[in-house]
């Protein structure tokens, strides 16, 4: 028997793919532990535990701090390191062999047992795929030791690791040249699998919801039927999920909302068609295809979250974003959702932008570790790019005018306000979106004075009262708008904002 450790430096979510990594080693009868690194006593845990193999999943953009850490224990400790995910899969070449002793490149549950019991042969290990109907379910109790994952009510299910489409800001056009020719392509679970795994979890942990982490949940109308009937049949818990609208038609919908589907999430990204078809690679969406959806969605009381992307390589990135928040503001979706675009190396789009001059060579590696960070692009209105991401919620949800959004985007904030607004975003979707009350089962588990506390210090402003006064908004809410010399007509337009939705004057603190 050997002991893996599994080191996260960023732990918000449960991550499937580390929980397969465990199962796969358990099942050959090793042991496993997973260590919160920034928050844990990492040589108390070395000593008790004592790892024979130290594994990370790297992130691009995240990996720094990853690789720096697998370098200390190299050197520090002596104990050999393996590293998987999606830096380590595209990325490959570029993993320094002074910090990770394996590179795992693709799937990983086969390969990380043979380094485990000594049969990998080389440095850079790459396998067939597996059938997924083969692997183990997650290993559920690596993450559940911990108090927020295990009583988190809603928790998350993959049926299916493959996507179709080829959008030029993802990976997934490199990784089909990768692999081209293992016909492995789109393999979903069977729905009986998918089932067994949900009742198991519900058997041994707090289960009220799940969420499907699925790219395009409505991939295949054969398993969609099965699975709609065995699920409302035996689950009947409500479920989320993320699907491409244009595969949407009502029947689906109405055969999903009756086997317990209660939300949505899909993406827009930008309301303009041609950046949609022409720089984006998104040619099978069409405006229409999302009004329509929205429209189901209503109809069946089903909530809808909406992604978008800002920060775009087009000639006015500012005027694309304000044209795809309007398009938001309009069409009234229970959740705006909005990332800043990073051009990530060797997607199609991070070459578009390096040839068309809108990335400098020397900022063709340099990757923000968030997508909610600021542009590396070469784009005018940079700043205020970045302070409409951190707004956009908030404009939408409570649909303010043009007038207040200028206001807003002449507004300099600082880090602590920013995080600030995320975390109540958060706030927003545990309750209103998820219906979650749980504390302790939050996704993100917040110290609310806390984040008061940053803007009450934050420079030259004061709560905006005009609107607070008046509307009594959120509780959260009157803590995080602030005032600033603002005029009397601005004051009487503030006066006048509601949220668009009288079931969103909820108290989110």
């Amino acid at each position: 028997m050997k002991r893996v450790l599994f080191i996260e430096t960023d732990l918000r979510n449960e991550k499937l793919g580390i929980m397969y990594l465990s199962a796969a080693l358990k099942k050959r009868g090793h042991e496993t532990l997973l260590c919160r690194y920034e928050k844990e006593d990492f040589d108390m845990l070395i000593q008790s535990f004592s790892p024979d193999l130290v594994a990370f999943s790297l992130i691009t953009g995240a990996h720094k701090r990853s690789l720096e850490i697998a370098r200390d224990i190299r050197k520090n400790y002596g104990i050999p390191t393996v590293a998987g995910g999606p830096h380590a899969t595209f990325f490959s070449q570029d993993i320094p062999e002074d910090a990770v002793d394996f590179v795992v490149v693709g799937q990983g549950e086969k390969a990380i047992v043979d380094v485990v019991e000594g049969r990998a042969r080389g440095r850079f290990l790459c396998y067939d795929f597996t059938d997924l109907n083969e692997i183990p379910f997650p290993d559920r109790s690596l993450f559940y030791r911990y108090e927020e994952f295990r009583d988190n009510p809603m928790k998350n299910v993959i049926s299916m690791r493959d996507c179709p489409y080829s959008c030029s800001y993802c990976y997934n056009h490199s990784w089909k040249k990768m692999f081209r020719g293992q016909n492995h392509f789109m393999q979903r679970r069977s729905v009986d699998g998918v089932i067994g795994e949900i009742k198991e979890m519900r058997d041994h942990y707090m289960l009220e919801k799940v969420l499907f982490i699925d790219d395009n949940f409505l991939i295949n109308d054969m398993w969609i039927g099965e699975f709609a009937i065995k699920y409302g049949r035996e689950i009947g818990l409500p479920f989320l999920c993320s699907f491409r609208v244009n595969l949407l038609d009502e029947e689906k919908l109405k055969m999903l909302r009756d086997a317990g589907l209660f939300m949505v999430n899909f993406a827009l990204e930008s309301a303009d068609p041609y950046v949609q078809s022409e720089i984006l690679h998104r040619d099978n969406i069409k405006n229409e295809h999302i009004i329509r959806a929205i429209e189901l969605f209503r109809n069946y009381d089903i909530k809808c979250r909406m992604q978008n992307m800002i920060g775009l390589p087009v000639e006015d990135s500012l005027q694309d974003a304000l044209g795809t928040l309007e398009f938001n503001k309009t069409y009234r979706v229970d959740d705006s959702w909005v990332s800043i675009f990073q051009p990530y190396p060797n997607t199609e789009l991070a070459e578009y932008c390096f040839k068309n001059g809108f990335l400098e060579a020397s900022m063709k590696d340099s990757i923000a570790e968030s997508f909610f960070d600021e542009s590396r692009l070469k784009i005018d209105n940079k700043n205020k790019i970045k302070k409409l991401q951190k707004w956009w919620f908030f404009i939408v949800h409570y649909n303010l005018s043009d007038r207040l959004i200028d206001v807003i985007l002449n507004i300099d904030i600082n880090n602590a306000v920013s995080q600030s607004l995320l975390d109540l975003r958060y706030k927003f979707s545990k309750k209103y979106l998820y219906e979650i009350e749980n504390e302790n089962g939050s996704m993100l588990h917040y110290d609310w004075d806390d984040i008061c506390n940053r803007f009450k210090s934050a420079p030259n402003f004061k709560l905006w009262k005009h609107i607070i006064k008046k509307y009594e908004l959120c509780g959260a809410l009157s803590e995080i708008l602030l005032d600033i010399d603002i005029s009397d007509e601005i004051a009487k337009e503030l006066a006048n904002v509601q949220p668009i939705k009288e079931a969103c004057l909820i108290d989110i603190s």
